[in-house]
């Protein structure tokens, strides 16, 4: 294995995203009829009232920088599924990243695999002049929503907020078997990737859907930042917090990333690590980007805290130091900084999935034959 140096990444340029996979084209038309979408009149110019034929626009599911989710139904079925809509007069790396998300949907789609019923499937995507377009099926709300909430409130007279944990957390709180499942549930996926050569590379809460009363399983979404672990190409600095450190450093720098972290990594490296990031996120009960002065509740008292990888401005060199101080000693992280008791087993898996060596981290197979969930 090369060995590499992951901590001197201030000053490195920035490189551009992965390039474009293959895109589809198909005919969309104009909807008549205008549903109150609750979005600003600048995004209204840009979206416009568009949407693809043989489907009806509902509602405004969420939105990111250079796109939208619409809750949609199909006008033929009555089956309702996710809309994405990246329009072309966005920019380019929001184009290119909507046909790589449909290009791995379209690979995953002929595997015949358990683990696919965790990803969201890929119905059909469709391309025009103005926009481009990716249906998927519908899942549940985010990760990320279903843990935390937050909610401003004033302490002594100082603007603080406190952390407050949906029901899905405290389902977790109470039954163990519900965060094995998932954590099984994540590494099934993982594995399925693995052996495909596909690297998420963008694996957060934000993307992995669940139900928020109840635990009933997952759809991962959004592999626009994927990339194939025997190509090549650059890697974008998606959301840090979750970037095993060597991702972290490369993506500031110049060169083909991909074959990089081939060198010294495997196909499972990047997003093993992730998913630890996410366990450990869960069992301190706070998000790791949380820099807001806040309150959560830990083993029933009231605490002030922040995220275990809070920055100012995120800024990549401060988050990398931070993933150090908070992996060395996971053991150590977790009886500091636990919202709720977590076995000596899962804390020897949490351990091996966040090995500062992308070599030495646990695969999905050996991870899944572990003590912890056996």
């Amino acid at each position: 294995m090369k060995n590499t140096n992951w901590r001197n990444i201030e000053g490195r340029k920035r490189t551009a995203p992965l390039k474009s996979l293959d895109g589809i084209r198909h005919n969309s038309q104009t909807k008549q009829d205008k549903p109150r979408l609750f979005i600003p009149n600048e995004e209204e110019k840009l979206y416009g009232d568009r949407f693809p034929s043989g489907f009806r626009k509902l509602k405004l599911l969420g939105k990111g920088g250079c796109a939208m989710v619409w809750l949609g139904e199909d006008e033929l079925t009555g089956k309702k599924v996710a809309v994405k809509q990246v329009s072309r007069c966005s920019s380019s790396a929001a184009v290119e990243s909507c046909k790589r998300e449909i290009h791995f949907g379209k690979i995953l789609n002929e595997v015949r695999h358990p683990a696919n019923q965790s990803v969201a499937h890929l119905i059909t995507s469709k391309s025009d002049r103005q926009d481009l377009w990716a249906i998927f099926e519908v899942g549940g709300s985010s990760l990320s929503k279903a843990l935390f909430q937050l909610k401003g409130e004033f302490v002594k007279g100082e603007r603080i907020y406190q952390v407050v944990h949906g029901p899905l957390y405290e389902e977790i709180k109470r039954n163990p078997e519900i965060l094995k499942e998932f954590v099984k549930e994540m590494l099934e996926v993982l594995q399925l990737f693995s052996e495909l050569n596909i690297v998420h590379s963008d694996l957060k809460p934000d993307n992995i859907l669940v139900n928020e009363e109840y635990y009933d399983g997952v759809k991962l979404i959004d592999l626009g930042s994927a990339f194939s672990c025997i190509g090549s190409g650059s890697i974008n600095t998606a959301t840090p917090e979750y970037m095993p450190p060597e991702a972290l450093e490369l993506a500031h720098s110049p060169g083909d990333h991909v074959a990089t972290l081939a060198q010294f990594s495997s196909p499972w490296s990047f997003d093993i690590w992730s998913l630890g990031m996410i366990l450990l996120e869960i069992v301190s009960g706070v998000p790791l980007w949380m820099s807001l002065k806040s309150r959560v509740n830990r083993f029933g008292r009231m605490s002030f805290c922040k995220g275990l990888l809070a920055a100012q401005g995120r800024d990549p060199a401060t988050i990398l130091r931070m993933q150090h101080e908070v992996t060395r000693n996971v053991e150590q992280t977790i009886h500091k900084y636990a919202a709720f008791t977590v076995t000596r087993n899962f804390v020897d898996l949490l351990s091996k999935m966040l090995a500062w060596d992308p070599s030495a981290r646990i695969s999905p197979e050996d991870a899944l034959s572990h003590a912890y969930l056996n």
